[in-house]
Formats: structure tokens, C-alpha cells, sequence
């Protein structure tokens, strides 16, 4: 393939537009591949890095020689009738193409097998989408390196066997080998030192208590269940005072409330209701001029926006009686929620500026919930498998990380959580009570 896409065959112009075609080609099967491997499994987690952390050292160990293990691939070249059936750009994509399939041809070494293992156990799907793009391009890179001002055909066969010559003497397999035990280990000490499995109670007294959000400073309101009522409370400068209503959030010198029959607006201050809206529904979350909650109707659910200075409203997402809307939050501009279906859970992002929807996460083998925001943090629930983890996504770079893990088996689950300023806290429960905690 090589010796066909160079300069000395059809002129550098047409070199260079089959460069292209090429790494056009590779970038975009190598990205399906991701995205199919990234949606297969739930993602992330300390079992998911040990589990790939391991894979990479047991191929570290077959590349050194220590152990054999399985190498998928089908060892043949992309097809020569390609470059002498169609133009060379349409053949420099179509041999992009295949080659960014990745075992569909021969792989002197393990690395994409590793790649792909961790894309599945750990990337999600746009992740894996980006990690084997990066793979797609690589083979772009080595293909332009290895053809640039190529003059003649004896130059262009040289490269090649240049190319060759580093496997054989397995140095190249030493060295990735060696490449591969790095990887490993730090995955591993991502797994073990990447999940917090200890964190602090929040001191909100003897009865249980559930549903945090922070505010600045020492500000928490939350709710407190009493013989078996929930009532609304709110801790600032060291006092604690009951809230008209339950289910409370913060946002700011306000704190917004469900009464039952209405939302009330409270000023953290002096306790006075600033605001009454009589809406019909629940979970209400309040940032600037906005009002989200969500709301029964006869089709299904719903989570609607209410605009406090127009009173128009905005339906930001509705579903089926079978489809789960978690309670929503906002910090403006967006509006965070879970969604829950048969097929798939979801973390979906609303822009109130725009009107523009996204998926931040989805899995089809794990359910999210409780969603919260602040500015670009979000935090939700996620159960993988057994396990329950609280989990952050810092939306400006689409990292994620998992804050606290509670184990199956352990008798208590996560509930509903906050986030303020880097500042975290979930409750956790058990058949005989619940509490408020901050990772």
C-alpha cells in the first residue's frame, strides 16, 4: 500500500489528496469501532480500571515473551485489485477505511487489543469514539511520514523494509511491552486510589435526613423526616430553621420549597417568602430567573421551566408513563435530569438560552439518577451492576470521575446528591436510617 500512495506514482498533488482521503477514511471506522466497543459495557468505576489495568500487564507479558495469549487478527493485507479498479484517492480512502477497522489486517503488536479492551471497560461511548480516533489518525501519520518526498520506487520499498525491520529481533514488541506495563500500572493505581471509599457524615442531628443542596458557605438545606412526615430545613451560620415545605434547593440568598399546593420562594436571611408559584408538581430546583420541576400530565411526564419574571413555560422534556424523568436541577443555563427507559438510561443536559439537548452519559447496562449541576460540575447516581457510585462530570472537558462507591451487599444504597463549587455532598440509607455525606 505504501509503495502505491507516494508522490513518484501520480504527482504530489494527487500524493497529498490521498493522504487525506486516507486518513478520512481510517478516522472514521476507527471512531465506529469506538463507539460500538464504548456503548457495549457500563462505564468506569475501580473494577472497570482494575480490570483493564490487568489486561494491559497480561499483554505486557505476552509482548516480553513471558506468556502467549491470543491475538485477534486476520494477518492479510488490504486487497491490491482496489488500486488498480479505482481512482487512487477513492483506494486511499478505501484502504483508510480497512485499516482503521484495525484486526481486519495484520498487528505486528497488542496495543489496539489493549485499547480496545479499556475503550469497553472504561471509555463510554464518545470516549471510545475519541481514543480510536486517535488510533485512525496514527496510521494517517505513519502512512504521510513513511511517503513524504518519496522520489522513486526503490525509495519508496526501502521505507518499507525499514518499517519491517524494526519487528524483526522483536524490538518493537520489547519495546511496547515495556509501554504496556507503564499503561497497566497506571490504571491500576487509578483504580485503587481513583475511587473514595470513605466519606464524612454531615452532622444534621439524630433523625434521618435526606436530599441535600449546598449553598455558599456553611449553607445546607435538606430534608428531615420526623414520624414519618418530611419537613424542609435549612443550616446557615450555624442555625438550623424549619422551611415551609420539603424537598428544598438552594440557590444563592434564596431557597425554594414544595409545599404541597405551591412552590415558595424563601430568602435565606430572614425567612421570607418572596415568591409563591401554585404549580402542580414536585422537585422543584431554582437558579436566577428560572423555576424547573417536574409534573404528571395525562400522556405521561414531564419536566417543565417556568421564567419568574414572565411566567412562560418551557417543556423540557416529556415521556411515557414507562419512562422514568428524574427530578431535574439547574444552574444557569442548563438544566440537568436522568432518564430512565427500558432500553437505555441517560444523563440529558437542556441549555434554557439556547433550547439546545444533549446526552451527557448513557448506558444500556446501568441506570443514573438524581442528577444535580453547578456552573459546568454535574453530579448524579450510577448502578453498575450491584454497585452504587456517586459520580461528577466536569463538563468543560468531559472528564469524569467516581467520588464515593457503596459496595453491594452492604445493606445501604445513594440517594439524592449536591453540588456547589467543588463542593459534593448524597444521602445514603438503610431499612433503619439515612444521612447526609460528603465525599
Amino acid at each position: 500500500m505504501v509503495e502505491t500512495i507516494v508522490p513518484v506514482v501520480h504527482g504530489t498533488r494527487s500524493w497529498i489528496v490521498s493522504i487525506v482521503a486516507f486518513a478520512l477514511g481510517a478516522l472514521a471506522t476507527a471512531a465506529a469501532v469506538g463507539l460500538v466497543l464504548g456503548a457495549l459495557l457500563p462505564t468506569g468505576g475501580g473494577r472497570a480500571l482494575l480490570a483493564a489495568g490487568c489486561l494491559a500487564l497480561a499483554y505486557a507479558a505476552a509482548e516480553l515473551g513471558l506468556v502467549r495469549l491470543p491475538s485477534p487478527q486476520l494477518r492479510r493485507q488490504v486487497p491490491q485489485r482496489w488500486r488498480e479498479r479505482y481512482p487512487q484517492p477513492l483506494t486511499a480512502l478505501l484502504y483508510g477505511g480497512g485499516l482503521g477497522l484495525g484486526f481486519v489486517t495484520y498487528l505486528p503488536v497488542a496495543t489496539l487489543l489493549v485499547v480496545c479492551g479499556g475503550v469497553a471497560l472504561v471509555a463510554g461511548p464518545l470516549g471510545g469514539a475519541a481514543a480510536l480516533s486517535g488510533f485512525g489518525l496514527g496510521r494517517a501519520v505513519v502512512l504521510f511520514v513513511t511517503t513524504r518526498g518519496v522520489k522513486t520506487y526503490e525509495c519508496a520499498t526501502g521505507r518499507v523494509e525499514s518499517l519491517a525491520g524494526w519487528e524483526r529481533g522483536g524490538r518493537l514488541r520489547r519495546a511496547n511491552g515495556l509501554a504496556l506495563v507503564v499503561l497497566g500500572a497506571l490504571l491500576l493505581l487509578a483504580a485503587f486510589g481513583g475511587t473514595a471509599q470513605a466519606a464524612t457524615k454531615i452532622d444534621l442531628g439524630p433523625n434521618p435526613v435526606a436530599n441535600p443542596s449546598l449553598g455558599d458557605g456553611d449553607v445546607i438545606a435538606y430534608d428531615q423526616i420526623t414520624g414519618g412526615t418530611v419537613h424542609g430545613k435549612l443550616l446557615a451560620n450555624g442555625t438550623t430553621s424549619a422551611l415551609p415545605g420539603f424537598h428544598p434547593d438552594v440557590d444563592g440568598t434564596r431557597v425554594v420549597v414544595d409545599t404541597g399546593a405551591t412552590f415558595e420562594i424563601i430568602d435565606v436571611a430572614t425567612g421570607n417568602v418572596v415568591d409563591t408559584r401554585p404549580l402542580a408538581g414536585s422537585d422543584p430546583a431554582l437558579s436566577g430567573n428560572w423555576l424547573v420541576y417536574r409534573r404528571v400530565v395525562s400522556s405521561g411526564r414531564q419536566i417543565v421551566a417556568v421564567n419568574l419574571n414572565t411566567s412562560a413555560v418551557k417543556i423540557i422534556a416529556q415521556g411515557s408513563a414507562r419512562v422514568d424523568l428524574g427530578a431535574p436541577d439547574v444552574s444557569w443555563p442548563r438544566v440537568v435530569y436522568a432518564r430512565t427507559g427500558d432500553a437505555r438510561s441517560a444523563i440529558w443536559i437542556f441549555r434554557l438560552d439556547t433550547g439546545y439537548t444533549r446526552m451527557l452519559r448513557y448506558a444500556s447496562r446501568a441506570v443514573y439518577a438524581h442528577a444535580a449541576i453547578d456552573s459546568n460540575l454535574v453530579a448524579f447516581v450510577r448502578q453498575v451492576r450491584a454497585d452504587q457510585q456517586f459520580v461528577r462530570v466536569n463538563l468543560l472537558d468531559d472528564s469524569g470521575a467516581v467520588l464515593y462507591t457503596q459496595p453491594a451487599g452492604s445493606g445501604r444504597h445513594l440517594w439524592a446528591g449536591s453540588v456547589h463549587s467543588w463542593r459534593f455532598a448524597f444521602t445514603a440509607y438503610d431499612a433503619a436510617s439515612s444521612a447526609i455525606y460528603k465525599p
